[in-house]
């Protein structure tokens, strides 16, 4: 086992148990009732049988009589009853509800530690293969507590009420069947060890597999767009044959080791029936020990059977469960201060100072920032413009700490960032990106979203103000329709305005628009031009504009290149310099659009 998987396999465990224990005072209750339910169950019962069958293999009438016999059968009724009713209504009702309620904990602890991962961490994985390993992770728990209770803790206690009941009466049978299993269940440990690479290679080619399906399928109009059907479907062949050669190999790997365990479990049997019958042969034992000493062995057999599947359950859950665990151990990589103050911006004032900045792929050679500064005042709008790869994206997402500076401060209202919640200093912030960021939910409820109390007057306010009533209204469901997922049945122009019209609702002392309107035509533009302009009213605002027009009137333009404020000022100020970047970049206008170099 590598040191990867072993660190996977306990950090598993570790989450499992940590949840679990929370549960004392049911666990505490339902094993010990199990013993209680099992033995009667299954040892009482064979125990009672021996008696009345010695009985009658020697001819003892007297221990025959009806008499004698009507209470044995009345007590093993009643341990049947028993048993039943403990199992079925107590053990498996509360054991049921006991591992649902841990596995709804252990659902939202992976999804509480997924919203603290960063931007980068997203940026690098498939979303389809993140639900993925968080589903396969939570049940995992399922398959792991059955296994371990319905087979390994079964057999514990099957082993020791035989070794009880056997050692008085058959101590040859006892201690070989004690012996064997010791040297059985190492045996199919180390087996199973060896095969928890194999699985958990399988796992992770599954979760590929998902990753690849959703990526094709939320992406389903460049697809066909392209006519890439038979590319993808090529992808999609490597995918599945990828989880198909893994599971190919765990199978080969499980066959190969399948024999020596197998010999191993049925020479028990053997063993059993080769004493017991030497033993009635010398008359050393009764005939009903020997049924005895065949039933239990049956049991412990079929329970060891059920032990070889277990470690096999045990190798595919801990496969299962690895991906998801490694990314449990992973910290966040921007997390809040120990000691966060309670904020709340009031005025929007932000200054960047000696920022230094850069991607943690990269070195502080390499740095996109280098003490960089940067004051907006409170109400001021500014518009950042330059060169793809300037700097203009990264820095809202410095301030919304969608990623951390490495040296210097940024600040909102003289506060520095880093020592307030995320939460807070997001709730001070409006930010409308490219690319509207919509739930596949009803528009109501994602125009609702911008702000928790708000009415149906306050919803309807804010996209009357957003231009986005008019076509609402036109929709058969109206405010009730589903936009799908990430809004896919809406126009760019229709998703932009529900987008704008949740910032308008949350009302931040903050705005953020990133190209917020590169997705509408030139007549939606112009319709909501207006809606900014009200957006942004006695607000700091931050414009991220390609197209320039719709920055022309902004308080102060900052020409960024290569993390640089080359030139600022007004539109007009900056047209004057003819030589200018941002003179430079307005003549390469194509109808207000800058065109990347």
């Amino acid at each position: 086992m590598g040191k990867a998987t072993a660190e996977s396999n306990k950090m598993t465990i570790r989450v499992y148990w940590e949840h679990a224990k929370k549960y004392k005072k049911q666990l505490l209750t339902i094993y010990p009732t199990m013993v209680v339910a099992q033995v009667v169950e299954d040892f009482i019962q064979p125990v009672l049988i021996s008696g009345i069958i010695t009985n009658i293999a020697q001819g003892n009438t007297d221990e025959l009589q009806l008499s004698v016999v009507w209470p044995i059968l009345v007590v093993i009724a009643f341990t049947e009853i028993f048993g039943h009713l403990l199992w079925n209504r107590f053990i498996i009702p509360l054991f049921w509800r006991t591992q649902e309620m841990i596995q709804r904990d252990l659902a939202m602890t992976v999804f509480k530690h997924l919203q603290t991962m960063s931007y980068r961490f997203y940026s690098d994985r498939f979303a389809g293969s993140l639900v993925n390993q968080a589903n396969k992770f939570v049940g995992s728990f399922e398959r792991l507590t059955d296994a371990l209770t319905w087979n390994v803790f079964k057999l514990i206690v099957a082993a020791l009420a035989t070794f009880v009941i056997l050692m008085p009466r058959i101590p040859a049978v006892a201690i070989a069947i004690l012996v064997i299993a010791l040297i059985y269940i190492p045996l199919v440990w180390q087996f199973r060890k060896g095969q928890l690479p194999y699985n958990r290679k399988w796992a992770t080619a599954e979760s590929r597999r998902t990753g690849q399906l959703a990526d094709t399928i939320s992406n389903i109009l460049a697809v066909k767009s392209f006519s890439n059907s038979t590319f993808e479907q090529k992808l999609m062949q490597d995918r599945v044959d990828d989880v198909f050669g893994s599971s190919m190999d765990t199978m080969r790997f499980t066959m190969n080791h399948e024999l020596p365990i197998g010999f191993v479990q049925r020479s028990i049997n053997v063993i059993t029936i080769v004493i017991s019958i030497l033993l009635a042969i010398n008359g050393n034992v009764e005939v009903g020990t020997i049924y005895l000493a065949l039933t239990f062995t049956m049991t412990i057999m079929r329970k060891l059977w059920d032990l070889n599947n277990t470690f096999r359950q045990f190798n595919r859950v801990f496969g299962d469960a690895s991906d998801m665990a490694m990314i449990l151990a992973i910290s966040p990589e921007v997390d809040d201060h120990k000691d966060t103050k309670d904020f709340k911006a009031v005025t929007g004032a932000i200054g960047f100072s000696g920022v230094t900045f850069w991607y943690p792929e990269r070195t502080e050679s390499e740095s996109l920032f280098t003490d960089f500064n940067l004051n907006i005042k409170s109400g001021e709008k500014i518009g950042l413009v330059g060169p793809s790869g300037g700097g203009k994206t990264s820095i809202t997402k410095l301030l919304l700490r969608f990623m951390d500076v490495q040296k210097g401060q940024i600040l909102i209202d003289g506060h520095n960032i880093s020592e307030i919640s995320q939460d807070d200093l997001r709730r001070a912030i409006s930010y409308v990106p490219q690319e509207p960021l919509l739930f596949h939910r009803s528009i109501r409820e994602n125009i609702a979203y911008g702000k928790d109390s708000a009415t149906e007057n306050d919803i309807i306010e804010a996209a009357k103000k957003a231009h986005a009533l008019e076509f609402i209204n036109d929709l058969p469901d109206g405010m009730e329709t589903l936009v799908g997922e990430r809004g896919v049945k809406l126009s760019g122009g229709q998703k932009q305005r529900i987008a704008i019209a949740r910032s308008m609702l949350k009302d931040a002392p903050i705005v953020v628009l990133d190209e917020a309107t590169s997705a509408l035509d030139s007549e939606s533009e112009v319709a909501i031009q207006d809606a900014l302009k009200e957006l942004m009213k006695s607000k700091t605002a931050i414009v991220i504009a390609h197209r320039l027009s719709t920055i022309q009137n902004m308080d102060r333009i900052i020409v960024l290149d290569n993390g640089e404020i080359v030139e600022e000022g007004t539109h007009s100020q900056l047209l004057k310099n003819k030589k200018g970047t941002y003179a430079k970049l307005w003549s390469h206008q194509s109808g207000g659009f800058l065109q990347d170099d």
